[in-house]
């Protein structure tokens, strides 16, 4: 990824990209270490991730005489009481902006921008697993209809809260990317995704004015699991709507591969394929990394759809930009739902929220 085309050359690009790379490793280890159970966290050795993370802190603490983190779980609480800001790793505020965080400090889960930056790069993890469940899901699957079906079915159920309701054809071949919801599982009851008592997965839904209120998830409920969650269902909406326009216009698209959102657009004899993909990101240079990725392997053009809100957000389209890598960026075009249907993005755009404090 072009970390930043108007201020970082030479060394400061160098310097930029392995800070990039550290909130990077940092990120999966708090997913790793949150996936474990409190004493097991803990217990020495240390994942790999969670040992270098820490190794690499401290080390860049002593370089800034500052005080360093005195062990793992110290670690930790950095990142649940610090934004991304005022951790000893400078990123560019393009990047990754200054206000996020990696763990909510009152939940001390992992948040959105955790899940992005745990996905960066050769070594990415959460959207990396989405993405490996979804091509198995397909490999089973004796149909590609039956595999669009099963898509679907994910895309619009994050949370089963009567399983036993779906003994069907499409259940058989999705049962087990879904494992029971804890005891005390809440669910946000505007987008239907997991929650706190203060904030959803979505970390958006608790900025509407009135807030929605959050329920206990019903005996034997189900959850999808984290990653499909994180990079399939949280683009659904976007994903519902300019599927919805492209229709309405009779414009026809089918799924380019099992992944998240990446369908091909109907193209003259002997042009270059036209790719759409949908997301629901964050950080736009995170996203623009993904972006770049994807056109490293194929001459396509990409039209990239994201929610309205992010277009209306200021500087996402401008760090968007500069984060794509120069053979990519004229190749890629940036709409939402709005812009397809032809309309002021900013009619339909919620308010941008910052990064969770749940």
């Amino acid at each position: 990824m072009a970390v930043d085309h108007t201020v970082a050359d030479g060394r400061s690009q160098e310097v930029a990209q392995s800070a990039l790379e550290l909130l990077a490793l940092l990120a999966r280890a708090l997913l790793i270490l949150s996936r474990l159970q409190p004493p097991q966290a803990f217990r020495l050795p240390y994942p790999p991730e969670a040992q270098s993370a820490l190794d690499q802190i401290v080390l860049r603490c002593i370089l800034r005489e500052e005080d360093p983190p005195e062990s793992l779980p110290a670690l930790i609480s950095w990142c649940r009481q610090r934004t991304v800001g005022e951790l000893p790793v400078r990123v560019p505020d393009h990047v990754v902006t200054p206000e996020a965080r990696l763990l909510s400090p009152r939940a001390a889960r992992p948040t959105r921008t955790c899940n992005e930056l745990a996905s960066y790069g050769p070594q990415g993890l959460v959207e990396q697993q989405a993405v490996g469940l979804l091509n198995r899901l397909a490999i089973r699957c004796p149909t590609p209809a039956l595999f669009r079906e099963c898509r679907s079915f994910l895309l619009s159920h994050p949370v089963l809260l009567r399983p036993r309701d779906y003994k069907t054809p499409v259940w058989e071949h999705v049962h087990d990317v879904y494992a029971p919801a804890g005891s005390g599982q809440m669910l946000c009851t505007a987008c239907g995704l997991p929650a706190t008592r203060a904030l959803c997965e979505r970390e958006e839904c608790s900025q509407e004015v009135p807030p929605p209120e959050t329920r206990p998830t019903p005996e034997g409920a189900l959850l999808l699991d984290p990653a499909l969650r994180a990079f399939l269902c949280l683009a659904a909406p976007t994903e519902h709507a300019v599927l919805a326009e492209l229709a309405r216009r009779g414009v026809r698209v089918e799924l380019h591969d099992p992944g998240l959102g990446l369908f091909r657009l109907p193209t003259a004899g002997g042009t270059r394929t036209r790719l759409l993909g949908v997301y629901d990101r964050r950080h736009p240079g995170l996203l623009a990394a993904r972006v770049s990725e994807l056109l490293s392997v194929t001459e396509a053009t990409l039209t990239v759809a994201v929610p309205d809100r992010h277009i209306c957000r200021p500087g996402f389209r401008e760090a968007f930009e500069a984060c794509l890598d120069t053979t990519a960026g004229p190749r890629v075009r940036l709409t939402s739902p709005a812009v397809f249907a032809g309309l002021p993005a900013a009619l339909h755009a919620a308010a941008y929220v910052k990064e969770d404090n749940a």
